[in-house]
C-alpha cells in the first residue's frame, strides 16, 4: 500500500472523523424519564484539564458534543473558577488502551466559555433541553425528596437554586490530535487545527 497516499487527509475528512468519534462516545439524552435518578445515557468519559497560576487540575467527567464542539455540564467547583480565571483548556477522550484491537483517542486544546441562566438564558435553556440534563437533574431531586432529604414541598425551589448554581462548558477547539492505533501498523497521529489536516504515521 502507498503509505504516502494512505495518510493524505483534508481537513473537511478529518473533521469529519472527529465528529463520529466524538458522536460515539458522547452522553446521549435519555428522553422522558420514567423513574427517579438519571436517565441520560451516559457515553465515554473524559478528563479536563485547566491550569491557573501554574498550578494544573484535571476532572474526570462525562459529555456532550455538538460536531466538534464539546459541552460538559459543570456543577459549581475548581473547574469553574479556574475557566473563570484562565478559559485555556484542555480535554481528552479515551478508552482503555488494548493494542491488539483498532482504536482512537482525542486531545483537543481549545477555549471554554461558561453559559449558565443569568448571562446566557436562551442558549442555557435550550442546551439544558436538548442535552436531556433537566429531566435528568429533576429526577435526582426527585429521589432526595423521596429519600426524605428534601421536603417535597421545596422540590422546585431546591432545582430552580440549583440551576442558578449550573454552569454549562462550551468547549470551542483550536487544535485537536486523534490518534489512530492500528494493529501491525504504525500508528497515525491527525492533527486537526485551524481547518487543516496534518496526518503522520507516528515515529516518522
Amino acid at each position: 500500500m502507498d503509505n504516502k497516499k494512505e495518510i493524505t487527509m483534508t481537513g473537511k475528512e478529518l473533521e469529519e472523523e472527529i465528529i463520529m468519534f466524538l458522536n460515539e462516545m458522547s452522553n446521549k439524552p435519555g428522553g422522558k424519564r420514567t423513574k427517579p435518578g438519571c436517565n441520560i445515557n451516559h457515553g465515554k468519559g473524559c478528563a479536563l484539564g485547566t491550569c491557573v497560576d501554574n498550578e494544573p487540575r484535571v476532572t474526570p467527567i462525562d459529555f456532550f458534543n455538538e460536531g466538534m464542539t464539546v459541552w460538559i455540564a459543570g456543577q459549581p467547583g475548581g473547574k469553574i473558577a479556574n475557566i473563570m480565571r484562565n478559559p485555556k483548556v484542555s480535554v481528552g477522550i479515551y478508552v482503555p488502551v488494548d493494542h491488539s484491537i483498532e482504536q482512537k483517542s482525542l486531545q483537543i486544546w481549545g477555549t471554554a466559555k461558561l453559559v449558565n441562566i443569568k448571562k446566557d438564558t436562551e442558549e442555557f435553556k435550550k442546551r439544558m433541553e436538548s442535552f436531556g440534563v433537566n429531566e435528568a437533574a429533576s429526577g435526582v431531586i426527585e429521589e432526595f425528596v423521596q429519600m426524605g432529604a428534601i421536603p417535597q414541598d421545596q422540590e422546585e425551589k431546591v432545582l430552580e437554586m440549583g440551576l442558578k448554581q449550573f454552569n454549562l462548558i462550551k468547549i470551542e477547539p483550536d487544535k485537536m490530535v486523534l490518534l489512530h492505533m492500528r494493529p501491525g501498523k504504525l500508528p497515525l497521529k491527525k492533527t486537526w487545527e485551524n481547518g487543516i489536516a496534518k496526518v503522520k504515521a507516528a515515529g516518522l
